[in-house]
């Protein structure tokens, strides 16, 4: 099929999504429960071709992370391992979210939680209306606190609900959060973690939810309420491994999905910071492109994201590093 016909059909599609939206969102802003509101969700329209669009949400700030706001869509550049994309759709408007909040509730966070509480509550106000959110928590185990709603008073209900003890599964938290927000209505998918780290009991790995990522389109945002990193000593070894190790961790994790980790001082901070976290989400870029490279072998596939006419030093892009293509 001709790239002509192709691109046509995409944007029939993007605009066909974007008149329906609103309607789809109606019945969460009239109260109803996400989990009660399945049928009425917005269906996922696939055009009867195979087109694949690689969708990505772009975040473009300088060096004081601070957005940087109506850059054109000829500014951009989108390279795919190595190869040049022709950019099929664009937009910088703020566009609904499926987001999760997903806390640490074990024993370590007893004298940080009232502080964390605050914070996801105001992260979740300072949400699009038409967003939904869902709140999950873990200690010893990984529990679904609240599903997926828009009543902020839900959300508040199941924070004060909340019990700290136990231990630290922080990447099976992590691990399913990612699942289960790729299960939401929202094109945009989003996840914010806190924790303070120091997980020895998940049963999945790091490289287990690197892999996961990879195939997800989830930005993950961590705040991570570690203890300060000590200074190398003279042979050149980091004299506390295990918070370098949760902090690089969250790093990287993060950057896989173009999301950003934080680590504040203070519990006081984090407020500060979902809100900022807030405002990235919000202003982002996103963009689409048919990749050129037709193989559907399930490879993995680097992507990277230009202005053209900046440094590199001048600004910073955050994206996710890439995608598998498709099997079949």
């Amino acid at each position: 099929m001709p790239q002509g016909i192709k691109s046509f059909i995409l944007l029939c599609t993007f605009f066909l999504y974007a008149l329906l939206l609103p309607y789809s969102a109606q019945g969460q802003s009239e109260g109803k429960s996400a989990a009660n509101n399945d049928s009425e969700r917005l269906p996922e329209y696939r055009v009867g071709v195979k087109v694949d669009l690689v969708a990505l949400h772009a975040s473009v700030v300088d060096k004081n992370n601070h957005f940087i706001p109506e850059i054109e869509q000829s500014s951009f550049r989108v390279v795919e391992d190595g190869v040049e994309q022709k950019i099929e759709l664009f937009s910088s408007e703020d566009i609904p979210v499926s987001m999760g909040v997903v806390l640490d509730l074990s024993g370590s966070m007893r004298g940080k939680i009232e502080q964390v509480k605050r914070s996801a509550l105001t992260f979740v106000k300072a949400g699009n209306p038409d967003d939904e959110f869902f709140l999950i928590g873990f200690n010893d185990d990984v529990e679904l606190l609240q599903d997926f709603t828009g009543d902020i008073d839900e959300i508040s209900d199941a924070l004060d609900n909340i019990v700290v003890a136990g231990e630290t599964h922080l990447y099976d938290a992590v691990y399913l959060g990612v699942e289960k927000a790729q299960t939401g209505a929202r094109s945009k998918k989003a996840l914010v973690v806190i924790t303070d780290g120091n997980d020895k009991t998940s049963y999945y790995s790091l490289k287990d939810i690197v892999t996961k990522l990879r195939g997800a389109d989830v930005q993950v945002f961590c705040i991570g309420l570690l203890d300060d990193i000590p200074q190398k000593g003279i042979f050149s070894r980091w004299s506390n491994s295990e918070v370098k190790k949760y902090h690089d961790a969250l790093v990287t994790i993060s950057e896989e999905t173009g999301g950003n980790a934080y680590f504040p001082e203070d519990a006081a901070e984090i407020r500060g910071i979902v809100e900022t976290v807030a405002r990235d989400i919000r202003a982002q870029y996103s963009i689409g492109y048919i990749s050129s490279n037709t193989a559907r072998d399930g490879a993995f596939r680097n992507i990277k994201i230009e202005l053209t006419g900046k440094k590199n030093s001048d600004v910073a892009i955050r994206h996710r590093s890439g995608y598998f293509a498709p099997t079949k």
